[in-house]
């Protein structure tokens, strides 16, 4: 398993007050970018509070009003240089955070704003309940990339099934927050003004319940889902992405990425 010591405290910011627990992904020069240090920080952190009975609901949300860019390209430019056990660490790294936010033992809300990308819609996938500012644009970009989106695709293929899935990570196309509440990856479209007393308001609905009931609820779907339990399909996601980032073609589209230019295959 990749490591998971956290070097940034400042990376992944954690405040608990009232049984919520509020964790704000904190890197604005990058929106908010899945780095490895970041992945590192959000998956100490989850594993911290998961089993803190004085907490019953967690809220994920970006700093700077932008959720995630997704994965750091500047990390993915990386696998080229790097051996295949490293590219396979890096891309378990991801498995292990959607895995471990599929799981929490809590119902977990994701607060979206401005945009999401490619891996950050693996957290959308993984939420409980997904609420989104009625501007905020969506998109699985990986394949304009040269990059397959492995890790996070048992867990959205879970959420809004094969064939939504197959239309919009291999078009790689940008979509809206309605277009994403009709697909059932969000649940809620809102003004970014009416958000906040929202969340409030879900958050009150969901202490109310019985912790433990909900806990076991939630384990309970999880079993249902093959897919994010099955060994093999987690090997096979791992795999498929370590290769797509040292690839010819995945080196090419990072790189296109940063010189803005369009790829060339």
């Amino acid at each position: 398993m990749a490591s998971t010591e956290c070097n940034n405290k400042d990376l992944v910011q954690l405040n608990q007050s009232n049984g919520i627990s509020r964790i704000l992904l904190n890197d604005t020069t990058r929106k908010n970018a899945l780095s490895k240090i970041m992945l590192q920080c959000l998956i100490a952190t989850l594993e911290k509070i998961k089993n803190d009975s004085k907490q019953k609901v967690l809220v994920l949300r970006g700093a700077g009003n932008v959720f995630c860019s997704g994965a750091d390209l500047q990390w993915m430019k990386q696998g080229l240089n790097q051996t295949d056990e490293e590219n396979r660490a890096d891309a378990a790294l991801f498995y292990q955070l959607f895995e471990i936010l599929n799981n929490f033992p809590k119902p977990v809300l994701a607060w979206v704003e401005k945009y999401a990308i490619g891996g950050a819609l693996g957290l959308l996938a993984c939420a409980d309940y997904v609420v989104a500012e009625s501007n905020a644009k969506l998109s699985f970009s990986e394949v304009k990339l040269g990059l397959v989106p492995a890790t996070i695709a048992p867990f959205v293929v879970n959420k809004i099934g094969v064939s939504q899935a197959r239309a919009l990570m291999l078009s790689a196309e940008l979509f809206n927050a309605k277009k994403g509440k009709k697909i059932g990856l969000i649940h809620d479209v809102l003004p970014a003004k009416a958000i906040q007393q929202h969340i409030d308001e879900m958050c009150e609905q969901f202490k109310a319940n019985s912790l433990l009931a909900m806990n076991s609820t939630k384990e309970l779907l999880s079993q249902l889902s093959i897919q994010t339990n099955n060994k093999e399909i987690k090997e096979l996601c791992i795999n498929s992405i370590a290769e797509s980032r040292k690839s010819d073609e995945g080196q090419e589209g990072v790189k296109a990425f940063f010189e803005k230019r369009r790829p060339e295959w």
